[in-house]
């Protein structure tokens, strides 16, 4: 073989080699890319459940614990009479409308932690439910919105 030909096929080949390795380079750094990329839409949609989720559960316990004071506020001002018995609905209809929420967005332990809430607080403004009760089913569902959320070490 002819030594320029020699020359010309060495050259050739370090340029393919050279290339060759450059698009190996390219192609794993597309698919490192693409790997990052779809774990931050990932992170993203995560965060975006989470929010709404916490949201949820800070709306309804906020419109439980708004019932309780009202509530207790017109039990006072109406000397022992309930809210139900004057048909007086205000507060409620505000922890249905985020009850609606959390059984849309929460898992089913949140959204029967919420049913039950809501069921204590209708029993005791609308008929002789206990306050307590109620109390106590809000904070349970306060607690278990923070052990979901992961809010409270356990």
């Amino acid at each position: 073989m002819d030594p320029q030909w020699i020359g010309t096929v060495s050259t050739l080949a370090g340029v393919l080699v050279a290339g060759g390795l450059g698009l190996v380079r390219d192609v794993r750094a597309e698919r490192r890319q693409l790997a990052r990329d779809e774990s931050q839409r990932r992170h993203e949609i995560d965060e975006a459940r989470f929010e709404s989720r916490r949201d949820a559960y800070v709306g309804f316990a906020a419109a439980c614990q708004t019932a309780i004071n009202e509530t207790d506020q017109y039990d006072f001002d109406h000397q022992g009479e309930l809210p139900g018995d004057h048909g007086h609905e205000g507060p409620l209809k505000r922890v249905i409308g985020a009850l609606d929420l959390v059984l849309i967005i929460g898992p089913k332990e949140a959204a029967d932690a919420a049913l039950e809430a809501s069921k204590h607080l209708h029993g005791w403004a609308f008929t002789s439910g206990s306050r307590q009760q109620a109390v106590d089913a809000v904070d349970e569902f306060q607690a278990l919105a923070r052990r979901l959320l992961k809010l409270d070490p356990a």
